[in-house]
């Protein structure tokens, strides 16, 4: 029988005898099937204790080959396309950036994987590091960036460190794991792709549903009522810090602000009264906010603002939603002003005149009034009564002398007094009539002062002077009826002197000037005082009152949009603002109600709002940028390059469209911007880190 000397896998020799006919292969056969069948015995607990600690410094040096691979990887993202580039013109062979650090790494001695596992997990930690480098510079970049669209750009790709970091070790891991069980380049990608998107979604999704679990447990444990009392709260205690009571708001605008600030509560933020504060004017309007407009962000607003011009030169509608909102927004102003009156108002010449028919019919009122008075007492029976005309001349010397005035007096005054003395002109309650409002009218067109006065003691004497014994009671009555007809006219002439508009009106003014000298003039004939005298005068004729309000609220608007009209018209903040505090709170106050006037108010807030540029924005307002990045991306998504990556023409357009859309419902989420930003921790998004798309290499050692 032959005998055959076999070596088998373990290091051991065997000879094996064979029966007859046998050949080697059948020996070496036997001597795997021994081998095999021999049973490796356990290590003990001691044994397997002292291999783990031998094998610390080997994991030790994977680690650091790992971390040093990937921060090349990283350094690879901006040298490799460099080195790339000067092969190909050189024809020279310079090594990608995570080639050389794989060098280094063998050079000084770092120990390699050797199975699968440690291959995988390499992967992991590879990418890992990769991203961490790629937000570490990014960061650092930022900070020496001159521009603020550099410095924004390179901030986003350093934050969410928490997702990036889990969505490179998902790809990593994917990506590795497929090659090791057989898979190409493409379905390495391809699992790369899945496992970078998939992994921070799940997160994000077992995210929302712990916290939507810990808001139901909440909400169970906290009796509605109470939760209800406590949203109040907040929200009162909100808006009293920007002098707004949230119990004077309209019941819809109330349930609509409790809304959004019981979702804001649910994410356990701490709200901003600030956000609350404009939230609440944008609900009093009807206007949709954003989150730049609520929090007033500066990289909020450049980010939104942006987004909005790149979005509305796209063609897909959910991109274009930011722009829209903006213009409904512009038109929601618009309507609010409208309906405010500025929709009804009449020409300035036809509510001039209408006003102007008003403060006639108060006139001729107040004239009627004082003739019917005049003629009540002419016609009285006591109007012939006579005064003791010695007791006038006596008591008019008297006060003349005291006052050292009897020289001021005007000689036809005299003359009548000197006349009533000698017993020429009898002195009864009619002649004391007609000599006292002579002497007014002459008061009137007097400009001397020593003159009016001296005038005043001769009325003050006639005033004193006493009815003859024999007429005291008929004559009394027909005094009292004069001088009651006197303060008639007196009262309305004080209210013409103080209305400029009725004074007026008495000389002629046209309706088109009327508008704009007496109602919305800066100063002048249209103060506060004179506009309360106006609107006096006119409060018995409802139109006039609308008219004058229309005419407010039309040049509001007019200043607002310097003319245009409305559908092709834009609400300036500055120019409305500046209109709206021209009229001020006491004339606004006259003719609408306190809500209508917070409601302007609103307005012009919400207005300034949609148009603040806060310092450090970069707000492209030419829209040539918005443009050239449509065009870019679109040129992206026809490029050669990406016909080369699995589905990369199927993804790139929707892509580019999703995300823009997916950033614009962002900015429209109210809840989110309630709360105040926590610089430190932002917020975990949905986010592709950039080492996900480096893949793993489809060679390992």
């Amino acid at each position: 029988m032959p005998t055959f000397r076999i070596s088998a896998p373990d290091g051991k020799t065997y000879e094996v005898t064979g029966p007859e006919g046998s050949t080697a292969e059948d020996a070496l056969a036997r001597v795997r099937s021994m081998v095999v069948a021999t049973p490796t015995p356990e290590k003990g607990v001691g044994e397997q204790l002292t291999d783990a600690i031998k094998d610390v410094p080997r994991q030790v040096g994977l680690t650091a080959r790992y971390g040093l691979e990937g921060l090349g990887n990283a350094v690879g993202v901006l040298s490799d396309p460099i080195g790339a580039t000067i092969n190909m013109a050189t024809g020279s062979n310079l090594k990608p950036a995570g080639k050389l650090a794989a060098d280094v790494a063998d050079q000084i001695g770092l120990p390699k994987p050797q199975n699968a596992r440690e291959r995988i997990v390499g992967d992991v930690a590879t990418t890992m590091a990769t991203g961490g480098g790629i937000m570490g510079g990014a960061n650092r970049l930022a900070q020496a960036a001159a521009g603020p669209v550099a410095q924004n750009a390179l901030a986003a790709l350093g934050q969410n460190a928490g997702m990036q970091t889990l969505s490179n070790a998902s790809a990593g891991g994917a990506g590795g794991y497929v090659r090791e069980t057989g898979g190409d380049g493409a379905a390495q990608f391809a699992a790369s792709l899945a496992a970078g998107v998939g992994a921070p979604m799940a997160a994000n999704k077992l995210m929302q549903v712990g916290q939507s679990a810990s808001n139901a447990v909440r909400r169970a444990t906290t009796p509605a009522s109470a939760a209800n009392q406590q949203i109040d709260v907040q929200i009162t205690q909100a808006l009293q810090q920007g002098g707004v009571d949230f119990g004077q708001l309209a019941p819809a605008v109330q349930n609509s602000i409790r809304q959004d600030v019981a979702a804001a509560m649910q994410t356990n933020g701490i709200l901003s009264p600030d956000a609350v504060r404009r939230l609440a004017d944008y609900r009093m309007v009807g206007a949709t906010p954003t989150r730049g407009s609520l929090t007033l962000d500066p990289a909020t607003i450049t980010q939104e603002r942006n987004l909005a011009k790149l979005g509305i030169n796209s063609k897909d509608a959910a991109a274009q939603e930011l722009g829209r909102v903006q213009n409904a927004n512009n038109r929601t102003l618009i309507n609010n002003l409208n309906d405010l009156g500025a929709g009804t108002a009449e020409s300035q010449y036809d509510a001039g005149g209408r006003i102007l028919q008003a403060l006639g019919n108060t006139d001729q009122a107040a004239r009627g009034a004082i003739g019917a008075a005049y003629s009540r007492a002419r016609d009285s029976a006591g109007r012939s009564a006579p005064l003791d005309p010695s007791a006038f001349t006596q008591r008019a010397g008297d006060l003349l002398n005291q006052a050292n005035a009897e020289s001021f007096l005007p000689a036809g005054i005299r003359d009548t007094m000197n006349r009533i003395a000698q017993g020429q002109i009898p002195l009864n309650v009619e002649i004391a009539e007609q000599l006292k409002s002579n002497i007014g009218r002459i008061q009137r067109g007097a400009t001397d002062g020593n003159t009016r006065y001296a005038l005043g003691l001769v009325r003050q004497a006639l005033e004193d002077t006493p009815l003859q014994q024999s007429a005291q009671n008929v004559g009394q009555e027909s005094i009292d009826a004069f001088n009651s007809a006197r303060a008639l006219n007196r009262s309305y002439m004080q209210q013409v002197e103080g209305t400029p508009a009725l004074q007026a009106l008495r000389d002629g003014v046209q309706p088109d000037k009327f508008v704009q000298t007496f109602i919305v003039g800066n100063g002048g004939r249209a103060n506060v005082a004179d506009l309360q005298a106006l609107r006096t005068a006119v409060e018995n004729d409802p139109g006039a009152l609308q008219a004058v309000r229309n005419q407010i609220a039309a040049h509001l608007k007019s200043q607002a949009l310097g003319g245009a009209a409305d559908e092709v018209g834009n609400v300036s903040q500055s120019s409305f603002n500046k209109a709206l505090r021209q009229i001020g709170d006491e004339k606004l106050g006259m003719f609408f109600t306190p809500d209508e006037v917070a409601q302007l108010r609103a307005v012009g807030r919400v207005a300034s709002y949609e148009q603040f540029q806060p310092k450090g924005s970069a707000v492209n307002n030419s829209n040539t940028a918005a443009a050239g990045l449509s065009a870019i991306l679109d040129r992206i998504a026809n490029s050669p390059l990406l016909s080369k990556i699995p589905f990369g023409n199927q993804l790139a357009g929707p892509v580019q469209n999703i995300s823009v859309g997916i950033q614009s419902r962002n900015a429209l989420n109210v809840p989110n911007a309630l709360n105040q930003p926590m610089r430190n921790s932002p917020r975990n998004r949905l986010m592709l880190s950039p080492a996900a798309f480096l893949g793993t290499n489809d060679e390992k050692q």
